[in-house]
């Protein structure tokens, strides 16, 4: 869909962009623990687990963010809420040590920073399994001040910006950031403001959202039109239904991520089906579909919104790049990109 010169091209504006990041962001936290030094505890019947490393990476919101920088985006501003607790102050550390400008995140006292605790068993022998994993999560919903709050950042930070990316990730409706009435707001300011590019990633509310461009996976998409679907697999027809459906709810552009296969977009009454890379190497999913996010974004911004075939190509070729980083949420840096086209 572009050539290496163009794509080339392309990946050079992208230090010329500012885009905001707006959402639930979590910290990644990988704790390493060394079985092989464990004791019995003296007060309890339980061996102990020494933590011997500790690995930190802002999660959720927060990988599209690692992705925007590693793709040289110029100024990515982060709106997102945290506790003001350790860990909160930790993430802040991480988004700042990417580049990002947090000026825009807002400090809660009676909120957690959403938090995914992975523990990492290892054993002799460099045996190593991650085990099952600690989410800590907010219970109940924000104050309505910290509400207003995040609304009069996002009014603030509009204005600077060339494009908003949407990180609705919390599960549960109302408990995250991007509650009933920020969704409402967000939504309003794509109408109003044209000129820019907004592009919402929702795992349970995609179908809520009007006037932006939405970006589900597939099964994301048919649970948006069958809320009571319980079904396992949805093939490359049904997620077209699916993109013309839901382009006709929101009133713009639909991309739907097919995993291996590759992306759907509909854009224009016109529906293009983007094929997957073949990767024969072991890959890790995680985070995939955020960096397909932070490829078309940056490239609506730069090309404009007609691009939206050229937005699918680079977000698929990101994509392809991060899944093979193994243990970690990948990134590709314009490099990389380059060179997995070829000549």
């Amino acid at each position: 869909m572009i050539d290496k010169a163009n794509l080339k091209a392309l990946l050079s504006q992208f230090q010329d962009l500012r885009i905001l990041v707006i959402g639930d962001f979590y910290l990644d936290a990988y704790w390493y623990i060394d079985k092989t030094r464990s004791t019995l505890s003296l007060e309890t019947p339980w061996h102990t687990n020494p933590v011997v490393e500790q690995r930190y990476s802002p999660g959720a919101a927060g990988t599209v963010t690692n992705n925007l920088k590693a793709l040289g985006v110029g100024v990515v501003y982060t709106l997102g809420v945290i506790g003001e607790d350790g860990f909160g102050e930790t993430l802040l550390g991480c988004l700042q040590e990417r580049g990002c400008r947090t000026d825009f995140m807002v400090s809660a006292p009676n909120w957690v920073t959403p938090t995914y605790l992975k523990p990492i068993h290892r054993g002799y022998e460099d045996v190593e399994t991650e085990g099952p994993r600690f989410d800590i999560e907010n219970q109940g919903p924000m104050n309505d001040s910290v509400e207003t709050e995040v609304l009069d950042a996002l009014q603030t930070c509009i204005p600077e910006v060339d494009g908003i990316i949407i990180g609705d990730q919390t599960p549960h409706e109302n408990l995250g950031v991007i509650t009933n009435r920020v969704c409402k707001e967000l939504c309003d300011l794509a109408e109003t403001h044209p000129d820019k590019v907004f592009l919402a990633d929702s795992r349970t509310r995609i179908g809520s959202y009007q006037n932006v461009i939405i970006k589900p996976n597939r099964f994301e998409a048919q649970r948006a039109l069958v809320p009571d679907w319980k079904g396992k697999t949805v093939g490359i027809e049904a997620a077209k239904r699916c993109a013309v459906t839901l382009a006709e709810q929101t009133q713009n552009t639909v991309f739907i991520t097919l995993g291996e296969e590759g992306i759907l977009v509909y854009h224009n009454d016109q529906l293009t089906h983007i094929p997957g890379i073949r990767i024969d190497d072991k890959i890790d999913p995680v985070g995939a579909g955020d960096s397909v996010s932070a490829g078309i974004v940056p490239t609506l911004c730069s090309l404009g919104t007609e691009a939206a075939v050229e937005a699918a190509f680079l977000g698929n070729l990101v994509a392809s790049i991060t899944v093979t980083k193994i243990g970690t949420t990948g990134t590709a840096t314009p490099e990389e990109v380059l060179e997995s086209i070829g000549v």
